[in-house]
């Protein structure tokens, strides 16, 4: 029979006491299948913590809202959830400031080059904490101010 890494979905073998890949501790969390199914449920709604902050795309400040609703709703459940949320928040802080900045330089036409950059990023570095997130890693946005410890 083999076994899976309940955080990374990676084969292990029968008496790995840590996951190779991503180094999980697999004793104490079991080997069961409530196991992996509780721990996917966690890592989607880190998953849906980060990929709230694109809710910018359509409210104002909707990048700071949806990581806040998801956060201070889930936090309680996992310690995994509420770092993911904490994280997203203060992305969703930082990009709303910086948006701010940068769509005043845009209105002086210095700040269009500025504008297109800071949306390729947004996307790219929140798509990529999504995916870290489903694999059940933690990430750290780059550039973040960090106002909600």
């Amino acid at each position: 029979m083999n076994r899976t890494c309940p955080a990374c979905s990676a084969r292990l073998d029968q008496q790995a006491p840590t996951c190779p890949q991503c180094g999980a501790n697999l004793a104490a969390g079991g080997t069961n299948g409530t196991t992996g199914a509780v721990d996917q449920a966690v890592r989607n709604t880190a998953v849906v913590a980060h990929l709230s902050t694109f809710a910018g795309l359509v409210l104002p400040f909707g990048s700071v809202i949806g990581p806040l609703a998801v956060w201070l709703t889930r936090r309680h459940e996992d310690p995994f959830i509420d770092d993911a949320g904490r994280e997203a928040l203060n992305f969703g802080i930082s990009i709303a400031i910086y948006g701010l900045v940068v769509l005043v330089a845009a209105l002086m036409l210095i700040g269009i080059p500025f504008l297109i950059v800071g949306l390729v990023a947004w996307v790219v570095l929140a798509s990529l904490a999504a995916a870290k997130a489903s694999q059940g890693q933690g990430y750290r946005y780059p550039l973040t101010m960090r106002f909600v410890r």
